[in-house]
């Protein structure tokens, strides 16, 4: 950005006409500053169209205008971070250089569909007779027994056992190793990296806290909820086209023997070691603030023994660590020791509280809470770390330890019309009981309260000093764990307009409740409610009395978890969209079975791109691109329309527009030219059932749609992708791309197929 100085026209003029000017009071000062004020528009017009001659920095509008200049095939946008599909244009050139390579096939990949690829010729994996003129000896006949890591890995993308032919079509799906066969392999699933977010050795709190386990001191879950979690790879810069990808470039689940190794290596002072903990380590632990040497990690099983208890270590200040269980144990001296870690852990999407970047849902809500002309914006900020907690404006005040310290002062300092920020500065575990009295969140008639997790940076000023500015927040890289409930009430009086109350990036353990009182609006945004170690307890529960108070509440979930919401029978709207609502753990939830996980039978629903894991009931429904497991009854299904969702038998709702299994429904009718019997339609719609990877709460996976899912459903969007909470990543198109690229790109007679690895 150019620097803004309104005089500098001014200051080219000669200085005796500027004496004059002076004189007779600046009038020309005050010309020359509006003249500049328009050589500045021209200037950022000019900066634009330079900015658009090349594709690294043009904006996206122009990037299919350079596409065409260059010859590259127009593909489908997808997702917010794929749709202008720069990469893909951008390496055009290297493409075509190389083309015809598996090094540019893998790159495509990555180009076009935005995922993690890495492409295998699958004739180097087939036993055969080799020519002496070009041995592998890596490439051998048996599989070796002795090695496990190599066992492993069969089948998978990294492997190195060989296999007898197959001569079924990869493009299907069935067949692999054959001569014209080229795998595909693409990690769906994203990893979510969680930092230290203050990064200093002195003093140091505030980092994701493991919880203690039920085998008690020195035993701990990674989670700080408490449940086994699979740790994955960090993300890291995409390797050359001249190199292939490895296992430790790819953002997937982290192996044991891998870790192992590596950490080894690091002991032995081998060249090349610290793969997985050199500069990006996968996992770094910190005791009372102090940074745990890579070399005191030990990567282990920590499965539980025929006693229920862990392996521990031998050595005071040495850590045992299992990245597919997600544990840790310490030595006997360390167990009183304040335990914090960073690791990266995997989902399919930005839903949920994450430490992924928040900014754009932040800048959503933020001019909503403008403070009233002539008042302030209240905000106080919450961490662990007790070096930033102060009360003077002058060294970055105010900061709290507690959220409950927090509600409290905005408990006493809120009035009518009040807007207010707590934000919780870090990612640590706060285990306080905020569900007692004295802490529940009051919201006063026409008040705003966000309770968002961020970065409240503190800008230095003269000397020593620094303050915090109200209002600027940085919402990514945290992920705060509240370990209780939250109770909200509003105070507003009959007549007056009601407060509102949004939570913002926070990982609640229990049950948000709203009090029977007088609140507004309700809003849950990337946030998870409800979560528990076994099961997603219930989310969000409203209260009401014989007044019916709460009657004017609206509750909103965008990109939300949430467990069974009750609004009862007080409030009166609820919006989610591209939200989970519920679980189930069955692998194919069953609509007959699955509890009820949305109760609103006197609320108006709207659900856009929403996945709802049991029934629901409403008073009327709107919903478009939702998949419903259970089935939705609807009391008033005279007024709303459902789009382009997933509804299974018996359900009750207003009418439907190109629905899943109606729509196939119909057109077999119309093709058999009769009614479809009882037998026949529900065969159909057993068909058509959804398939997830995994439909429970915890999982890597959770609320991800399978590979062998119905292609009705994952294409049955209005945007021809997914039905349901990933909709927005646009999958169909991805792999549309790829398919329409590898048609210029893959070598003549190769086949080319698409593998799943997460």
């Amino acid at each position: 950005m150019r620097n803004r100085n309104l005089d500098r026209l001014y200051l080219l003029l000669p200085g005796h006409i500027r004496v004059r000017d002076y004189e007779e009071g600046r009038p020309l000062q005050a010309l020359m500053r509006v003249l500049t004020r328009e050589l500045e528009v021209v200037e950022a017009d000019i900066d634009y169209l330079y900015d658009n001659w090349f594709i690294e920095t043009c904006e996206d509008w122009v990037v299919p205008y350079i596409g065409d200049l260059v010859g590259a095939r127009r593909l489908r946008s997808f997702g917010d971070d794929g749709g202008a599909l720069r990469a893909y244009v951008a390496n055009t050139l290297s493409y075509r250089q190389a083309k015809g390579t598996v090094a540019v096939l893998e790159q495509l990949t990555r180009d076009v569909t935005g995922w993690p690829a890495h492409a295998v010729e699958f004739f180097r994996r087939l036993i055969q007779t080799q020519n002496v003129n070009h041995v592998r000896p890596d490439n051998l006949g048996t599989v070796s027994v002795r090695d496990a890591d190599g066992a492993s890995q069969a089948g998978g993308p990294f492997e190195s056992t060989a296999h007898s032919i197959d001569v079924r079509a990869i493009a299907t799906g069935e067949g692999r190793y054959d001569i014209p066969n080229v795998g595909l392999f693409v990690w769906r699933l994203q990893s979510f990296f969680i930092p230290y977010v203050f990064d200093d050795e002195a003093g140091y709190r505030g980092a994701a806290q493991p919880k203690q386990a039920a085998q008690g001191a020195g035993h701990y879950h990674l989670d700080p909820i408490g449940r086994d979690l699979q740790l994955f790879n960090r993300s890291r810069t995409e390797p050359a086209l001249a190199h292939l990808a490895t296992e430790v470039d790819l953002p997937g689940p982290l192996r044991r023997r891998p870790l192992h190794d590596d950490l080894d290596e690091l002991r032995s002072e081998m060249p090349g070691s610290g793969a997985y903990f050199g500069s990006q380590p996968v996992l770094s632990i910190r005791l009372d603030g102090g940074a745990v040497p890579a070399e005191n990690l030990h990567c282990c099983n920590l499965e539980d023994r025929d006693d229920g208890s862990w392996r521990r270590p031998q050595q005071p200040g040495e850590v045992f660590f299992d990245p597919v269980l997600g544990r840790l144990s310490l030595h006997e001296d360390d167990e009183g020791r304040l335990v914090e870690a960073s690791y990266a852990y995997g989902a399919p999407h930005e839903i949920g509280g994450g430490p992924y970047d928040r900014r754009a849902s932040w800048e959503e809500w933020r001019a909503s809470l403008e403070p009233p002309e002539g008042e302030t914006l209240w905000q106080v900020g919450v961490t662990a770390r007790d070096e930033e907690i102060t009360d003077d404006e002058d060294q970055g005040g105010p900061v709290v330890g507690t959220i409950a310290e927090a509600i409290e002062r905005w408990n006493e300092e809120a009035d009518s019309g009040s807007r207010g920020i707590i934000a919780i500065m870090d990612s640590a575990s706060y285990r306080e009981d905020l569900t007692d009295e004295a802490h529940h969140i009051r919201i006063p008639a026409g008040a705003w309260l966000a309770v968002v997790a961020a970065n409240w940076p503190a800008e230095g000023i003269a000397g020593a000093a620094r303050r915090r500015e109200p209002g600027v927040l940085a919402a990514q890289d945290r992920r705060p764990h509240i370990a209780s409930g939250l109770a909200v009430i509003g105070e507003a009086e009959e007549g007056d307009e009601p407060g509102t109350l949004i939570l913002d990036g926070v990982l609640v353990e229990g049950t948000i409740t709203v009090l029977a009182g007088n609140l507004g609006r309700l809003e849950l945004r990337h946030s998870t409610a409800g979560a528990a170690s076994d099961d997603l307890v219930p989310g969000i529960e409203v209260m009401s009395d014989d007044e019916n108070r709460n009657a004017r509440l609206s509750a909103l979930l965008k990109s939300s978890v949430s467990g069974g919401i009750d609004l009862g029978s007080a409030a009166a709207t609820f919006e989610a969209c591209d939200s989970i609502l519920g679980e189930d753990k069955s692998a194919n939830p069953d609509p007959d079975s699955v509890p009820t996980v949305l109760a609103a039978s006197d609320a108006d629903v709207v659900l856009h791109r929403c996945t709802v894991l049991g029934r629901m009931e409403a008073r009327t429904l709107d919903a478009d691109d939702t998949l419903f497991v259970g089935r939705p009854d609807v009391s008033r299904r005279q007024c709303g329309c459902l789009r382009f969702c997933y509804l299974p038998a018996g359900a009750r709702t207003p009418r439907r527009y190109r629905c899943v299994p109606d729509l196939q429904i119909s057109r077999e009718q119309e093709r058999l030219e009769r009614k479809l019997t009882e037998d026949e339609e529900r065969a159909l719609r057993i068909r058509l059932r959804p398939v997830f990877t995994s439909s429970a709460f915890g999982t890597p996976a959770f609320g991800q749609l399978a590979s062998n899912c119905p292609a009705e459903i994952l294409e049955g969007g209005e945007n021809e992708s997914e039905i349901g909470a990933m909709n927005a990543l646009g999958n169909r198109a991805r792999i549309a791309n790829l398919r329409d690229a590898l048609e210029e790109y893959l070598p003549f007679g190769l086949e080319a197929g698409l593998i799943y690895v997460t």
